[in-house]
């Protein structure tokens, strides 16, 4: 007799494969006594009375189907048990009866390497006489069976599974005949061609007493490889245990049943060590979010839970396999060119989204979900890109990511097309959640600091056209294949000291000799201009023969918008950092386009071209950030502040983000200004508005030991008032001086404006600091036209001045 030892791991039920094998024989004529065997469920539900059929290899490779609901109990219950070695000689029952629960039974495979089965096995002894029999005497043991899963060192001894069976918890009635003997023994077979299932440890035999003294037994059954052909070497078997008892008159004995699915043992390369485990199962990889692999971590979480806010952008929703929730498992892939085409096609879109220098000197790697080691891949997962996420994380987080799957495919024995889910937990084990991918709750309180002064910015002495307004409009009328006209017009001062000019929509030239625009003309969403003294030069991505944005879209129906721009210190060198805005189309109409997300593109300043990595921005709040930047160098707190804008028809709202330094890409390191309780916050859907009658961009900027925000006016549509209002602080709170905040009144817009015509519009104010000299400021504004036609009639063909930005001079001083 074998007494059991403990460990853990465990779950559920199905039906208990316990069964008698032969049927008692008749009753003797004569008096006589015999002994007979039966088995039950713990419900009482009878068995099968003959063994069943063993399963061919390929239905063994086929998994009993599990509804996400049953996969979840099954998996919290294996996660709350404590990890152990999986070796054949430990073994602990509590995991079986815990994974059934009070009453229950049946049989279950938990994982690759526990087995369950739990029913009862009744021994009566009968007294025949005359035709006519009586139970004199019974007990009944709870019967309770675990296969163990196996790994050693690379041995066939080690393709090998153990088998315990306790007979515990008797219940005596009557006088049975205790001395009886019940024999256990194990049968094998394999439906593997070549191979055949041996028994190397086959169970007892003892009298009832001994085994309710101690009741347990264990059989080995060792598979050796077949002469199949293959890599893995995988050989199926099944196997049963035969429960009788000896020098009994009548022959009667039971059949306890191995799982359905047999077990399998195989020699993969591709896991550590020779094994055998129970494949009636989807195994279960769990990825704790510990420091070292948190943002690996998120990623996977945002993919299974938040698949449309994941890269690449489909124009349809996201259906993302690997959670117990899907439904949907992954399966190992083993094979080295595929995996690479996997990683290949997911890199392709990291440099899409993230630019061609995402790596940031090797310090970021483009992360995949599903793991380039499954089906699910990018690249073979499904069509298009509805079925996979690719983020930019750090280097050490991908490679400790690798290590913890790598670790879970050796540990559990995961081979080629196995099936596993994944699910996310916290460092400490607990289930994880949005809180966790994205960090809430209040950073610091906001303090309102007092004026330097108290006087209050008056606008004097306004003057139309300039500087330079009128560079632009000679260069548009001269330049062979330039910018002709463009909106947004945005500027940075480079170090050198050359004026970089950002725009949106770009008409590229030349114009027609009348000054009109061809219809052929080039059209991009973003440009460059280059201002070095009194010369311009365009910048556009692509070809001088074939120009294309300055940002690429990321994808079909998708384009960028610019926002504001600054030099930044990023990894210890000078960058150009200008915030885009992408949009998408969803359909044909005019107005069926919408904000999708935030970047921020990176450029070197010795390569204008072409950004060298674009970071994602917050955006679930659907705010554009970017609408002002007012650099750590001028904020006088050490952070640059990020503005942005609530969209909205008419009363358009601020918004205001903040980051230590001048990095604006160290999203983790975003703060956002929560006026409702007072606190700066760490998720940007926990900021709250502020200002109300603000434009899509305006400009905030020091003044008088304060800070002046100028803004088009939104509390009315299509307004062409140009406002200030003044603040003690970077972020407010932001109020004006009464009927002193006009700055200028744009002529050009509504049918009684400058061009008489009812199509123009302007917006977009704002000023450059660039530009200021002393206490003058200038600002701009664009003017646009919502005649769309593209033909000699249309407002923008047969007068390209309309679509330019307008420069304002003033004064502000203080009152």
């Amino acid at each position: 007799m074998r007494a059991s030892r403990s460990v853990a791991a465990a779950i559920v039920a199905a039906v208990v494969l316990l069964a008698p094998a032969s049927p008692a024989a008749a009753a003797p004529a004569e008096k006589q006594s015999y002994t007979r065997l039966t088995v039950t469920t713990p419900e009482g539900k009878a068995l099968p009375k003959t063994p069943r059929a063993p399963k061919s290899d390929k239905e063994k490779r086929r998994i009993t189907p599990e509804t996400p609901q049953r996969a979840k109990l099954r998996t919290d219950y294996l996660a709350t048990l404590e990890d152990r070695v999986q070796a054949t000689d430990f073994v602990n029952m509590t995991e079986c009866w815990g994974a059934f629960g009070a009453g229950l039974g049946g049989q279950v495979t938990l994982n690759h390497f526990t087995w369950c089965s739990l029913g009862y096995l009744t021994i009566e002894d009968v007294l025949c006489s005359n035709g006519s029999c009586k139970v004199q005497g019974s007990i009944v043991f709870r019967l309770s069976v675990q296969g163990m899963g196996h790994q050693g060192s690379h041995s066939t001894d080690d393709r090998k599974t153990r088998v315990w069976v306790l007979l515990d918890e008797p219940v005596v009635t009557g006088a049975p005949r205790m001395d009886r003997r019940l024999k256990l023994n194990g049968t094998c077979s394999s439906s593997t061609a070549g191979t055949s299932c041996d028994v190397t440890e086959d169970g007892d035999t003892a009298t009832l007493t001994q085994w309710m003294l101690a009741g347990s037994t264990y059989f080995t059954f060792v598979l050796p490889a077949g002469n199949v052909d293959g890599a893995d070497r995988i050989a199926y078997g099944d196997f049963m245990i035969k429960a009788n008892i000896l020098d009994n008159p009548i022959g009667y004995e039971s059949w306890i049943m191995g799982p359905e699915s047999g077990f399998r043992c195989d020699s993969s390369s591709k896991v550590s060590y020779y094994g055998c485990v129970y494949p009636d199962v989807i195994e279960q990889f769990w990825l704790k979010a510990t420091p070292d692999v948190a943002q690996e971590a998120a990623h996977v979480w945002r993919a299974q839970n938040q698949p449309n806010t994941t890269l690449p952008l489909p124009m349809a929703g996201k259906s993302i396999p690997g959670s117990r929730n899907s439904g949907s498992p992954l399966e190992r892939l083993t094979d080295e060119t595929t995996k690479k085409a996997n990683n290949d096609k997911s890199r392709r879109f990291c440099q899409r989204y993230w630019g061609r220098g995402y790596s940031q000197n090797n310090t970021k790697q483009c992360d995949e979900y599903p793991f380039q080691s499954t089906w699910q891949g990018s690249s073979i997962g499904g069509d298009g890109t509805s079925h996979f996420s690719v983020d930019v994380i750090d280097t050490s987080h991908n490679r400790v990511g690798g290590e913890h799957l790598n670790k879970f495919y050796n540990e559990r024995r995961i081979i080629e097309q196995d099936k596993f889910y994944v699910d996310v937990l916290t460092a400490d084990g607990k289930p994880y959640g949005r809180t966790d991918a994205f960090p809430t709750g209040p950073i610091t309180p906001i303090e309102y600091p007092q004026c330097e002064n108290s006087a209050l910015p008056e606008i004097e002495e306004v003057e139309t056209k300039a500087a330079p307004q009128d560079l632009f409009n000679n260069y548009a009328e001269n330049t062979p294949d330039g910018w002709t006209g463009g909106d947004s017009t945005y500027s940075v001062t480079l170090p050198d000291g050359r004026r970089l000019w950002i725009f949106s929509d770009t008409f590229l030239g030349p114009l027609n000799s009348d000054g009109t625009r061809p219809t052929s003309a080039g059209f991009v969403n973003s440009t460059f201009v280059i201002q070095n003294g009194d010369s311009l030069t365009t910048i556009t991505g692509g070809t001088k023969a074939a120009p294309t944005a300055i940002m690429p879209p990321a994808a079909e129906n998708h384009w960028y918008w610019a926002g504001d721009g600054m030099l930044a210190n990023v990894g210890g060198e000078q960058k150009l950092q200008v915030m885009y805005y992408e949009y998408r189309r969803f359909g044909l109409g005019a107005w069926d386009w919408e904000f999708n997300r935030n970047v921020v593109a990176t450029f070197s300043l010795d390569d204008l071209t072409e950004p060298e990595r674009v970071d994602q921005l917050p955006s679930a709040a659907r705010v554009a950030w970017g609408s002002a930047l007012l650099e750590a160098s001028r904020s006088g707190d050490g952070y640059t502040y990020i503005y942005g804008v609530s969209d909205a028809p008419i009363n358009k709202k601020m918004r205001v983000a903040r980051v230590k330094g001048s990095d604006l890409s160290k999203v983790e390191d975003w703060q956002f200004f929560d006026t409702a309780e007072g606190y700066w916050v760490r998720d940007e859907r926990d900021g709250t508005t502020s200002l109300t009658g603000i434009a899509n961009e305006y400009s905030v900027t020091p003044w008088n030991g304060g800070f002046v925000l100028i803004s088009q006016d939104s509390t009315e549509a299509f307004s062409g008032k140009i406002r200030i209002w003044h603040s003690c602080s970077p972020y407010g709170p932001f109020g004006y001086w009464v009927d002193h905040d006009l700055v200028y009144r744009m002529p050009e817009p509504g049918p009684y404006g400058s061009y008489w015509d009812g199509d123009i519009i302007g917006y977009n104010a704002h000023v450059h600091p660039g530009l200021r000299v002393g206490d003058r400021w200038t600002l701009s504004y664009n003017v646009n036209s919502m005649d769309s036609r593209v033909s000699a009639e249309g407002d923008h063909y047969r007068d390209p001045s309309i679509y330019r930005p307008r420069f304002v001079s003033f004064r502000i001083v203080p009152k």
